[in-house]
């Protein structure tokens, strides 16, 4: 006969598991602030020296004081403050002519000067024929003209003491030579200096082909002013054309009329 079998008791229900305890909640994260590095600003471009104006045609420059006379602006006055007690220097000077092979070449354009003295005496300063100086008598001449060399150019000395001397001068380019000088080349020009150091500077310009001279300055003495006036006229004669078209024609000029028979 099968044996019994005891039932078994059931086993006691289990326990419930405990719950977790939660995490620890962490602050969000925050990223930090972005810190900026300043930026230098940028330095501002420096501002290049306004280059000095040119000089103008009639006007000075206050800088240096230099005029420019040309066919607007032809005449300008010299006052006789400007030039009392010192010395009015007037420089010719031309562009230097080279050959092929970089040698200078000689050039032919000379600096002369007619005067006229208050008392109606006329004459000229020229190299040809060694004018050198004049009106006046032993170390008392008004005007003095320089030795002339390619390098330094021509130059004519004016006694500023013993200006009033004179009434008017013509000062004129001419060549020594039959050949007429290649104005355009040589670009001929002239700067007076005042002893305060202004400086008036006039250019022979527009010769016509076969020109030999040119009166390009006159200046006359107004009450003690010098009025200083661009002429720029040119003429296909010698110096003796110069004087009788500017009302110089009591000169007597030798044969060929580049120098006078007289001082």
């Amino acid at each position: 006969m099968p044996r019994a079998v005891a039932p078994v008791a059931p086993s006691p229900p289990a326990a419930p598991a405990p719950p977790a305890a939660p995490a620890p909640s962490r602050p969000a994260r925050t990223a930090p602030p972005a810190v900026r590095t300043p930026v230098p600003a940028r330095p501002a471009p420096e501002r290049a020296p306004a280059a000095p104006p040119l000089a103008e045609v009639g006007r000075a420059r206050v800088s240096e004081q230099r005029l420019v006379l040309d066919e607007d602006a032809p005449v300008t006055t010299i006052t006789a403050a400007q030039r009392e007690g010192g010395t009015l220097r007037i420089l010719l000077q031309w562009e230097r002519q080279v050959s092929a092979g970089g040698l200078q070449r000689s050039t032919d354009v000379h600096l002369g000067c007619l005067w006229e003295t208050q008392d109606r005496h006329r004459g000229t300063v020229q190299s040809l024929g060694d004018l050198l100086m004049a009106p006046g008598y032993g170390a008392r001449q008004v005007l003095r003209l320089g030795p002339r060399s390619e390098e330094a150019g021509e130059e004519l000395l004016v006694d500023g003491r013993h200006v009033d001397v004179l009434r008017r001068m013509v000062l004129f380019l001419y060549a020594t030579h039959d050949a007429a000088p290649d104005f355009a080349a040589l670009a001929p020009h002239l700067t007076l200096r005042r002893r305060d150091g202004g400086r008036l500077q006039v250019w022979a310009q527009g010769a016509p082909p076969g020109a030999r001279t040119c009166a390009l300055v006159s200046v006359h003495n107004v009450g003690g002013d010098l009025v200083v006036r661009r002429e720029n006229e040119f003429f296909p004669g010698p110096q003796a054309a110069v004087a009788e078209a500017y009302g110089f024609d009591d000169i007597d000029w030798g044969a060929g009329g580049t120098t006078p028979r007289t001082a």
